[in-house]
């Protein structure tokens, strides 16, 4: 096998995708029917091709593979997280709606009071008057709360993105309704990580945003390999940790273009609307603005999740052979 193999990680065995430090899939609690299989053959990565699994067969063919089977550029990760999208439109658009538009919604309910206070009337009326919407505590924690939500709906999506898309590379295809349930199986398990993880991240916040690169990087394929490898939560922080380390100025750079990145299509495609929904009477502004800021949300985050649920498989082809692994798969399936 090519690169750093050091005895931890099987990547297939017979019915699965092993998870590291582990005999099987089934014995972590991520597997039974949401686990990809292994068939007689995977498709060609650069073709549309009839399936001849019969996981696939149940689903229709196999998408385009976002990126060849074979280690990943910068290009390569940027244009594969729009790709995902192309790929299986509707079922990535699925999960998407699923997992975004309830939370952008409490979101934008709990933030309602606080957009109001930063709205461009309050801002007049304290200029005119020397008087403003006061906010109070509550508020503000129901604002946090809200970001909190926005920010663990991340793992979710990350975990079904990285589900879905590690099917597509299995020779396989899922439903998004498939795809959905592998994530919320593992909601115990998301929660936790993301509870786990909050302080350190909140810790990089210090420093004007700069040292939250080192941790947002280091653990952000922490959802992906625990819902595509179905282990718990500490070992899915240790599994990106151990990963991202192997090429961490690399991830570094893709995590920096991905935040940069995120953030002016965000504003570019939010900015202008959001300012005039908040002119708005209630509740129409926080609707509009939850419509609007789920909209968005469902191109962008989506194609940042898919970046993350890309370099996952990525240090995996390059450090674990992953790669070959399916290949020896697929030609040992036929062999029978």
């Amino acid at each position: 096998m090519r690169g750093e193999r050091d005895g931890r990680t099987t990547f297939v065995e017979q019915q699965g995708w092993a998870a590291p430090d582990s005999a099987s899939p089934s014995a972590s609690g991520g597997s039974g029917s949401a686990t990809p299989g292994r068939g007689p053959s995977r498709p060609d990565p650069t073709e549309d091709s009839e399936p001849t699994r019969s996981g696939a067969r149940a689903h229709g063919s196999p998408p385009r593979l976002p990126v060849p089977l074979r280690p990943m550029t910068l290009s390569d990760l940027l244009d594969g997280s729009f790709a995902v999208m192309k790929s299986r439109p509707r079922t990535v658009f699925t999960i998407a709606a699923v997992i975004l538009v309830p939370v952008h919604l409490i979101a934008a309910f709990a933030q309602r009071d606080v957009s109001v206070s930063a709205s461009i009337d309050n801002f007049t009326n304290a200029l005119n008057t020397g008087q403003s919407t006061p906010v109070s505590d509550s508020q503000v924690l129901a604002s946090y709360g809200a970001l909190a939500l926005l920010a663990v709906s991340l793992f979710f999506l990350g975990g079904a993105i990285g589900r879905l898309v590690s099917a597509w590379y299995a020779g396989g295809d899922m439903t998004a309704g498939e795809a959905l349930g592998a994530a919320f199986r593992r909601t115990p398990a998301l929660v936790a990580a993301f509870l786990m993880l909050l302080p350190l991240k909140m810790l990089g916040l210090v420093g004007c945003y700069v040292g939250v690169i080192l941790p947002v990087t280091l653990f952000s394929l922490t959802a992906p390999a625990l819902v595509v490898e179905g282990i718990g939560p500490v070992a899915a922080a240790r599994r990106s940790w151990r990963l991202i380390a192997r090429r961490f100025w690399f991830c570094i750079l893709v995590v920096l273009l991905a935040v940069l990145g995120s953030g002016l299509l965000t504003n570019l495609l939010a900015g202008v609307p959001t300012y005039f929904a908040g002119l708005l009477p209630s509740p129409f502004d926080w609707i509009t603005t939850a419509a609007i800021s789920t909209g968005v949300s469902m191109i962008v985050t989506t194609a940042l999740v898919s970046m993350s649920v890309l370099l996952y498989l990525d240090l995996r082809i390059r450090t674990e052979g992953l790669d070959i692994e399916l290949e020896a798969a697929d030609a040992f399936a036929r062999a029978r």
